[in-house]
């Protein structure tokens, strides 16, 4: 995603849809920035873990079906936010390679992902500052990003939910190829549903449905 289309497209168009504040996601950007001093990866950790790699994309919708593509080890996997949870309901000890999450996950999770070796970005916006607060002094090192400005090792990918970010994280690093599972656009409701639709419109943009 470049830089310049999603602050001056995607982004404005969903603060405006959602009522988002710009304001709250910068702070939460600044204090992402405040408690993870000495702890942010550079971006080239990805770059390393990704390029020229087949990636898989697990989504919020993973189930029973999937679990041998889980298992395939030629693939680096790449976990969206609580998909994780349902995977390990399937897989008890599966570790991803990476883990893109905005930290709705139970802190001790995360803090088991980054011990056997999972590269985690961490998302920051307005309404997670508690979840940055709990969660980041108790890791040792993540990749952060934001969905406004970034600025020195706060980085903006692009992408709204988890997992269209996790897929244009894949693509942005050069991914030989990109595989998605666990994905489905239409199995919620409400605020939900139409965070998902955005996501949608997102990865079809990126040429990644």
């Amino acid at each position: 995603m470049d830089i310049e289309i999603w602050l001056n497209h995607f982004y404005p168009n969903i603060l405006s849809d959602f009522g988002f504040s710009r304001e709250y996601d910068e702070r939460a950007a600044e204090l992402i920035y405040e408690l993870g001093w000495g702890k942010l990866l550079d971006s080239s950790i990805l770059l390393e873990k990704i390029k020229d790699k087949e990636v898989l994309i697990i989504g919020g919708a993973v189930d029973e079906a999937d679990v041998e593509t889980l298992k395939d080890s030629n693939w680096v996997k790449i976990t969206a936010g609580k998909s994780i949870l349902k995977i390990r309901d399937l897989m008890p000890n599966f570790i991803s390679d990476i883990h893109v999450t905005d930290m709705e996950e139970p802190d001790e999770l995360l803090i088991e992902l980054e011990k056997q070796g999972c590269i985690l970005v961490l998302h920051a916006h307005g309404d997670n500052i508690h979840r940055i607060q709990s969660v980041v002094p108790k890791l040792s090192r993540f990749v952060a990003t934001t969905q406004s400005k970034p600025f020195d090792r706060i980085y903006n990918f692009g992408g709204f939910t988890d997992g269209d970010r996790a897929a244009i994280i894949a693509k942005m690093f050069n991914a030989k190829c990109i595989k998605l599972v666990g994905f489905d656009f239409e199995r919620a409701e409400g605020i939900k549903l139409k965070k998902l639709r955005w996501a949608k419109k997102i990865l079809e943009f990126e040429g990644l449905l």
